[in-house]
């Protein structure tokens, strides 16, 4: 579906359709009304050739009319070659950084439901409990190297 912005809001795909024959079918009927209106016979000649030839009035305008938009359809597309490249890359910049933001939310996702596995076996089992053994015994070691005694009580430095 196309969507473009403007400031009257989204224009969505039928209107678009609709826009299109409002502006074509007047063009449209413009251009058979001067075709029908000029049927005279012209000579055209090419400059570096030799020879005419002759043909209808209309013709030779709307051919002209033609080879100028398809020039200017040609220099409007190389002109925005840069723009279009600048597109594509980053559209595979935003490609490439979707599957990273959805990597990293199921690597956290994943995470999380580790973390919570932890903490309901942790308290079910009773192993991660506040004055464990093992906990006192490293934070005793912890006290003595810091000059505290294994009782807990800090060490009375006294300056001379």
């Amino acid at each position: 579906m196309i969507a473009a912005f403007t400031p009257l809001g989204n224009i969505s795909e039928p209107n678009v359709k609709y826009i299109s024959w409002i502006i074509t079918l007047p063009i449209t009927v413009i251009v058979v009304i001067f075709a029908i209106s000029n049927l005279n016979a012209i000579s055209v000649a090419f400059w570096p050739f030799e020879g005419t030839f002759s043909l209808p009035l209309y013709i030779a305008v709307l051919t002209t009319f033609v080879i100028g938009f398809v020039c200017g359809g040609m220099v409007l597309w190389f002109s925005a070659g840069k723009i279009r490249r600048r597109a594509r890359k980053f559209e595979y910049e935003a490609v490439g950084l979707k599957r990273e933001i959805s990597s990293l939310k199921q690597q956290v996702s994943q995470q999380a439901a580790k973390d919570a596995h932890r903490a309901s076996a942790g308290s079910s089992s009773g192993q991660l409990q506040i004055g464990s053994p093992t906990q006192n015994a490293s934070s005793q070691a912890n006290q003595v190297q810091l000059g505290g005694t294994p009782g807990g009580a800090p060490t009375r430095l006294t300056g001379t």
